[in-house]
């Protein structure tokens, strides 16, 4: 009678799976990737990526004189990246779940299906457990309703030929949000097996053996359960050539550079019951867009000896959006949203030393949240010791300015052999609610 109940509660508490309720209103897009040394770095790269990551943040940065071990032909294959936030801690939640509420209702019910009572006090004292049990699940269940979890992942490859005169490079990249909760609807349905058998063991009732021994709850899994998950997911990959070149004003250095894309857009909005979800079914409310777009990125050194660099660059200049189309399995589906694809504006500085870099970005346009988690607008610093050309370590720092959320702490390091390198990074909020690595491999020629 019982495993379907289990398997509802399990499932929609440990894939998180769904949104509570969205309105039609737009929503920001994907979340930008970033590269493994920009990931160690606060997610720093306005004014201090590498050439071969600079199509990623400002494609002036291509035709900027850099450390002689920088500015030869070089190319990321490939980046990785992965980052998931558990703010309300669903996790722990739900790893006590079916110890700590699920199978001490099912073992309530139990008793009160299947015990002959000897007395009226030994009847109220088996419904007053029950009704204990019924109200902790009952409002687990409801915390669980508020609770939500966000998973990014990205990746990225380029090949770049920095110059002062002409610089070109070729980059790909992607990135996708999925973010799940579950629409809790069966508040209704364990309320009324908490007030049937309050009735029965009220004082008042002379009758309450009987009552309590014919008592049939009549749960049915199959026809009784209303709540649905919904999971809604963007990804975005994007390709294209960045061209950049630097011009003498005034006696300083300038970089421009543009960098035209074609962007692929991908949306999913799927919704079944609790008891009917599929992970295999998401691509079944799958919509695809893709258009033309660019980037854009100036940057120049501010001071005589190079060591003061300064960038400012705009990422998907033309924005877009797309509609979902809500799939729904055995509910009523629910309005589709959109999501828009909203320029971003990111201004940067960085001071190099002899063997050391240190950095600083800021986004200046606020992006709205995806889902119902925070909107973001992040400032990130960052800084790297560079051991001998041969082992670089990294540490930063990542707030959001637009949320109320902790601020995400970072590290990593690099080596570098023969020009070959391979780059690891970590990320942790203050609470370690969210956690997330990057990896990436790379030449310089």
């Amino acid at each position: 009678m019982y495993p379907k109940f289990r398997s509802f509660t399990l499932s929609a508490s440990i894939s998180a799976i769904t949104l509570a309720t969205l309105s039609t209103s737009a929503f920001a897009g994907t979340p930008r990737f970033l590269d493994a040394r920009a990931f160690a770095m606060g997610g720093v790269g306005v004014a201090s990526a590498r050439p071969a990551a600079a199509s990623f943040y400002n494609p002036a940065l291509l035709a900027l004189e850099h450390k002689e071990k920088a500015n030869d032909f070089g190319m990321l294959l490939p980046s990785v990246m992965v980052q998931a936030s558990d703010e309300n801690e669903l996790f722990d939640k739900v790893d006590d779940f079916e110890d700590d509420f699920l199978k001490p209702f099912e073992d309530a019910i139990s008793v009160v299906e299947n015990t002959t009572f000897g007395s009226a006090a030994e009847a109220r004292a088996v419904g007053q457990d029950f009704v204990n049990k019924a109200e902790a699940l009952q409002n687990e269940l409801l915390d669980i309703d508020e609770d939500g979890i966000i998973a990014d992942v990205g990746a990225g490859i380029s090949f770049i030929i920095p110059s002062k005169d002409f610089a070109v490079g070729v980059f790909a990249s992607g990135a996708a949000r999925l973010a799940s909760r579950l629409n809790y609807e069966d508040d209704v349905l364990l309320q009324s097996y908490i007030d049937d058998v309050n009735t029965i063991i009220d004082p008042l009732n002379p009758n309450v053996i009987t009552d309590l021994q014919n008592l049939a709850l009549g749960y049915d899994p199959n026809t009784s359960l209303e709540s649905d998950v919904r999971v809604i997911g963007a990804g975005q990959t994007q390709a294209g050539i960045s061209f950049a070149s630097s011009f003498e004003l005034w006696g300083q250095d300038i970089a421009i550079g543009v960098s035209p894309k074609v962007v692929d857009q991908i949306v999913y909005d799927y919704t079944a019951k609790v008891d009917d979800f599929e992970f295999s079914d998401v691509d079944d409310g799958e919509v695809k867009k893709s258009s033309f777009n660019l980037d854009l990125g100036v940057a120049t050194y501010l001071d005589r000896d190079r060591r003061w660099l300064t960038g400012l660059s705009v990422l998907n200049v033309i924005g877009e959006e797309i509609e979902t189309k809500p799939f729904a399995f055995g509910v009523t589906p629910d309005a589709p949203v959109k999501i828009e694809l909203e320029p971003t504006v990111l201004a940067g500085i960085s001071y190099a030393g002899d063997s050391y870099i240190l950095a600083a970005d800021v986004e200046l346009t606020e992006k709205k949240a995806l889902f119902n988690e925070d909107d973001t607008q992040f400032i990130g610093l960052g800084a790297e010791y560079d051991l001998f050309e041969t082992v670089q370590f990294r540490v930063g720092a990542r707030h959001n300015l637009a949320g109320s959320g902790d601020p995400y702490f970072t590290t990593g390091f690099g080596f570098t052999i023969l020009g070959a390198s391979l780059e690891l990074a970590a990320l942790s909020s203050s609470d370690a609610n969210t956690l997330g690595a990057s990896l990436q491999l790379g030449a310089t020629f």
